[in-house]
């Protein structure tokens, strides 16, 4: 008995959630599913009698005993009225919006609290893109290209929220119009870290995607919590791309539970010279993961078109004249100063200014704080001498 049998109404959901907070008892996803069958949904199991539920033979003695016991002192009405209140849909194992792939994975949640915008179709075509709260400016750049690119193929971009990487990827999915998951090792409900509060209400009050967790509104984060949710960021995701890490970073987690979740991960080289690459180096070494440069990488690998017409996507081109090609030939992946441009390009502080504007304008250069200019896009540049 799955979603298309049962009558999903508030009762019904409510007595999820009950059992959802059935905690130390050894009644976990795999019993209430068996209770779930017997009784023809949840809410028939928690109304039933003591002796029905003994005599069902669904879970051990102890257990159906510990559960009358635990019931008399869960008010599942007063649970889906905190995730009403919260603006929390919880969506059970068994409901239609719970996404299919999650059901595949070990230990999947009971149920999946959801804020924000969520549909099963999301995640036919989704990457997680994962790495290092502290990266480089070469892992930002990166992480924000390669989300735009995916997010303008129509591709789901799923990450953790954390500082770094994570939400450069949130980020970028947004800023290349498209739609974007977030797993929180807290209740949907919070922004963790606060400092990511624009990001969140961006996603969850834009209709740009959601928040998702397996843990109940008000939740708070906890040390123990953020290895659990990494499960659940591969188990949305068809795979894990790891733009920057250390070889201690829990993306390597990550990557490695994609692996045994049969989906593939991916790892984008970096120097090797840099901490922060020496993870996803290493997984590459080791063939753990397959290298990836670009998205057109992650596309062909997973033998995907354009997840939104079946087409490539055509790139842009930017042609540059003059000083605004000379500036910006001086500019890389690696920060470099503004009086440092100023004094290999000759030019005058008030006109380098003005022609680092342009480029800006033209998404090929980002500027950092301080005056630190990298080149930000994978536009192709013709130059003017290369111009009919």
């Amino acid at each position: 008995m799955f979603d298309d049998e049962i009558k999903w109404d508030d009762d019904e959901v409510a007595c999820w959630l009950a059992f959802d907070q059935m905690t130390g008892i050894g009644l976990g996803r795999a019993r209430a599913m068996k209770m779930f069958e017997y009784f023809g949904g949840l809410k028939n199991a928690w109304k039933a009698k003591a002796g029905e539920i003994a005599t069902s033979n669904m879970i051990k003695d102890d257990v159906a005993k510990a559960f009358v016991e635990a019931r008399d002192k869960i008010d599942p009405e007063s649970l889906l009225s905190i995730c009403k209140k919260a603006k929390v849909d919880p969506y059970p194992f068994a409901h239609p919006l719970y996404p299919q792939m999650l059901r595949g994975i070990d230990d999947p949640p009971l149920i999946l609290y959801v804020k924000g915008n969520l549909h099963p179709d999301f995640f036919n075509y989704s990457i997680a893109l994962v790495g290092t709260r502290k990266p480089s400016s070469y892992g930002r750049c990166i992480a924000k290209e390669m989300a735009n690119g995916l997010a303008r193929h129509g591709v789901t971009v799923v990450s953790g929220m954390a500082i770094g990487i994570d939400s450069l990827s949130h980020w970028g999915a947004l800023e290349g119009g498209g739609r974007t998951i977030g797993v929180l090792a807290c209740g949907p409900d919070i922004c963790y870290p606060t400092s990511n509060r624009p990001l969140y209400d961006k996603i969850v009050y834009g209709n740009h995607g959601a928040m998702v967790s397996e843990f109940f509104p008000g939740t708070k984060a906890e040390p123990w919590r953020f290895p659990a949710r990494n499960r659940i960021i591969s188990g949305l995701s068809r795979g894990v791309c790891v733009i920057e890490a250390g070889l201690e970073s829990g993306a390597l987690i990550t990557a490695e539970i994609a692996f045994s979740q049969g989906h593939i991960p991916f790892a984008v080289p970096g120097r090797v010279d840099n901490p922060m690459s020496a993870g996803t180096n290493e997984l590459i070494r080791r063939s753990k993961a397959s290298l990836v440069r670009n998205v057109g990488d992650i596309m062909a690998e997973l033998n995907w078109q354009s997840a939104l017409n079946g087409e490539d996507e055509v790139p842009t081109v930017v042609q540059l004249f003059g000083r605004e090609n000379e500036v910006f030939e001086l500019i890389s992946r690696e920060p470099v100063h503004f009086d440092h441009l100023c004094y290999k390009s000759g030019m005058a502080p008030g006109e380098l200014s003005a022609t680092l504007t342009m480029l800006e304008l033209a998404g090929i250069v980002a500027r950092h704080p301080g005056d630190w200019y990298v080149r930000s896009s994978s536009a192709t540049i013709v130059s003017s001498s290369a111009m009919p």
